[in-house]
């Protein structure tokens, strides 16, 4: 089984709505979320699937509804989902060194 994590920008209307609850009929979906924004949503899904296959098939369901839907691997393996933070902050340098540099060598003049 594999994991999907897919974003769905939709109209907030009950048409809308009743295609996308069609597309995920027999679906698991391991977590739901919506965000309203005016006549518009966002959903968030994680989808366990069996088969990749039924990927592609889903996706097209949701994109009936939507030209905006966005999907990404789920799963623990996946190293999408091991993004780490790294801070942006710059290292520290230790103001009290001095930091030296070689000063230029000298030429020897001739007086010819």
């Amino acid at each position: 089984m594999s994991l999907w994590r897919i974003r769905i920008a939709m109209s907030d209307d009950r048409r809308s709505q009743e295609l996308l609850e069609e597309a995920l009929a027999g679906q698991r979906v391991c977590s739901r979320m919506k965000s309203p924004h005016d006549s518009e949503m966002t959903v968030d899904l994680i989808i366990e699937l069996a088969d990749v296959t039924g990927l592609s098939a889903l996706l097209g369901r949701l994109h009936v509804i939507s030209p905006q839907v966005f999907v990404s691997s789920a799963d623990q393996s996946s190293p999408l989902t091991a993004v780490t933070a790294v801070p942006l902050e710059r290292p520290q340098r230790n103001v009290t060194q001095k930091r030296r540099v070689p000063a230029p060598a000298r030429r020897a003049y001739s007086e010819s």
